[in-house]
This record gives structure tokens, sequence and C-alpha cells, in this order.
């Protein structure tokens, strides 16, 4: 059914499951494609154009985050924050992680500049909100801008604790522990910023904590596997056996990971061990499509 777009990106579930985000990635157009001419020939209204092909959108850029497609996800991001309407957000629960996406593409993507410029998206949808507050939160710690850094941590904080959660937690979408997360990602960020790296992975091991009593979904909650961060830092800091179990932890849960093939990759380079650096290069030159210069233990 080529024509059926949400048909055709269904394939999508399978694929990024078992590490297939190339598979993922061309599924997700051609369906997004296929919306797109149904939308324009049909001007259909209600939950499909409001919700299912935003799902679709969505599907596309977060498999294009784990492939590390830069292009892709910045533009399927501005694509969401187009398409993804407030009435559907009200109406429909499961809209408003959707609408929230675009955040964790610039979180991931974007420069300082470009993050800290994205308008507030204002107080009616509170997860949104947080998740606006995340993203300037990696953005001024990565511009080693602590002191903001804290203040959209304790935004965030404030946000969940006062904000009416009621109806995305009743329809399924775990946000106060997802805020929780978002602001221990933002502390780790913080202490790599200021060179504490027990501190950040301290911050980092609770957020896998976190990350781990999360539903499962797809695409997830939380835009990406917290684990890569955690190896990261425990590769920066020396301590490679137990990065080299993180990452393969990591890779168990989110196969063909290319971000933490090459934290694997890193840790073989330090010790010295060609084949198996060699071996895991390999499996990055497959599974990743993004620019080089995007593999960074300090950005993992």
């Amino acid at each position: 059914m080529p024509g059926a777009g949400h048909i055709v990106h269904m394939p999508f579930h399978t694929y990024f499951r078992v590490g297939m985000y190339k598979e993922a990635i061309e599924a997700n157009r051609l369906g997004v494609q296929a919306d797109e001419a149904y939308i324009k020939r049909a001007a259909p209204v209600g939950i499909y154009p409001q919700g299912y092909y935003p799902h679709n959108v969505h599907s596309l850029m977060v498999s294009a985050q784990m492939a590390g497609d830069g292009a892709t996800v910045i533009e399927s991001a501005n694509k969401l924050e187009r398409v993804v309407s407030d009435a559907a957000t009200r109406n429909i629960t499961w809209v408003q992680p959707i609408k929230a996406a675009p955040y964790f593409a610039h979180a991931q993507f974007s420069d300082p500049k470009t993050i800290m410029a994205l308008p507030d998206p204002g107080p009616e949808f509170p997860y949104v909100q947080a998740m606006w507050r995340y993203a300037r939160g990696v953005g001024a710690a990565s511009s080693g801008e602590l002191a903001a850094a804290r203040t959209e941590a304790e935004a965030i904080a404030n946000i969940a604790q006062t904000a009416d959660l009621a109806n995305l937690i009743a329809g399924g979408v775990p946000a106060k522990e997802i805020m929780q997360l978002a602001q221990h990602v933002i502390n780790a960020r913080i202490a790599q910023a200021g060179k504490d790296l027990p501190g950040a992975i301290k911050q980092f091991e609770t957020a896998v904590q976190i990350s781990d009593t999360l539903s499962y979904n797809e695409p997830p909650y939380w835009y990406y596997p917290i684990r890569q961060s955690l190896g990261a830092v425990q590769t920066l800091a020396g301590d490679l056996d137990k990065a080299e179990q993180t990452f393969r932890a990591s890779l168990a849960r989110a196969p063909n990971n290319g971000w933490a093939l090459y934290g694997l990759r890193e840790i073989y380079k330090r010790r010295g061990d060609s084949a198996s650096a060699s071996a895991a290069q390999q499996l990055l030159d497959k599974a990743w499509l993004g620019e080089v210069g995007l593999l960074d233990l300090a950005k993992l």
C-alpha cells in the first residue's frame, strides 16, 4: 500500500528496535512523502494529519539521530515545529512529546547560539516548556555558561513540582521521570564542563537508572541511550574496563548505535588494541551517516 503513509512507515518499528537505522530512515522518509501527498490531495482532518503524520516525521527524526544524520534531524525538527498544532497537542495526549521532540534534536545537533535563540513555547504545555529548558541547559553548559545551565535545571525542577501533569501521566507519558532525567543530564554536562568527571559520572549513573524505568515506546520517551554518555565520561576518567561494559550494555539495548561504537573504538585505541579498534571502526562505518566531527567523547 505505497500510498498509505502509516503503513509505509510501520517497518520503522522493527528496524529501529534491531538497530537498522538507515532502513528506518528510508521507511519513514517514504511514509512522510506518502502522507504529504495524501494531505495535499484530500485535505483530511482529525487524528491522522494531527497525530499520525507528525508521528511519522518524529520517527524519521529519531532514526536520523541514532545514525548521526544531522541534516535530516534538523530538517525533520523544523517540519515538526510547523505541523504539530497547539490544538492537537491540547487534545491528543501523546502528541505533546512529539511537540517537544525538536528541542531534543537541537540539544544534540545545534550549536549553543541556535539553541539559546529558540523561542519560549509558553506555559500552556509544561512538558514542552521543560524540554525547551532542557535544550537551553545543555546549550549553556556546552558554552561554559554554568550558572545559566543551573538556572535551567532548576526551572525544570520547578515545573515538575508545580505543573499539572495529570493528563500526560494518565495517558502513559512518564512526564515527571523525564523531567528528572533532564535535570540529571544537565547537571552531568555542568560537571563535565567544570572538569568534575566523578560528578558527571554520578549524575549520568542516576540518569541511566531513571531511563531504565521508562516504559518502552517508539520513538523512545528519551531521545538517546544515556549509557553512551556515561561510557564516554568513564573513558575520559580513565576507567576503560567499566566504560567498555557500559558501551556494550548500551549496544545491547540499542544495537548498531554509532555513538556507542565510536566509544568502543576510542577505548581500544587507548589500550593500543588495533585489531579491536579496526573491527569497531568497520561497524561504525556501516552504521554512521553523519559527519565524523560529530563524534567526540566530550559530547557523547
